[in-house]
């Protein structure tokens, strides 16, 4: 699975470059690595210079994205243990919005005393 910036890098199509590599004798693998990469830069150096050139995790009209979002997008691309982790991290988050929330809460009731 390809992130966004993956997919703006390997435009042309080249994952099917890349597929070809093991294929190639050690001299033409080297070149063209070289040159696969060379054109992923390009890519994204043409994305962040034209318009739009933003990376965005939500559409317009929506929230912005809040750190359990990106967490939850990171995890994706974990192996179990680091899977783990980021599950841990999530719980933590949770765990502190709603004490926020239980604490404005609270605080609200007692400006209402």
């Amino acid at each position: 699975m390809l992130t966004a910036i993956d997919q703006i890098a390997n435009q042309n199509h080249l994952q099917l470059f890349k597929a070809a590599l093991p294929y190639l004798p050690e001299n033409r693998q080297r070149f063209l690595s070289c040159y696969i990469k060379m054109m992923e830069f390009q890519n994204v150096a043409r994305f962040f210079s034209d318009p739009p050139g933003r990376l965005q995790s939500c559409g317009a009209g929506q929230e912005p994205p809040n750190l359990s979002d990106m967490i939850n997008d990171m995890r994706n691309y974990c192996d179990e243990n680091e899977q783990r982790w980021f599950d841990q991290m999530s719980n933590i988050l949770t765990a502190m919005e709603l004490y926020a929330a239980m604490s404005e809460e609270f605080d609200s009731e007692e400006d209402y005393e």
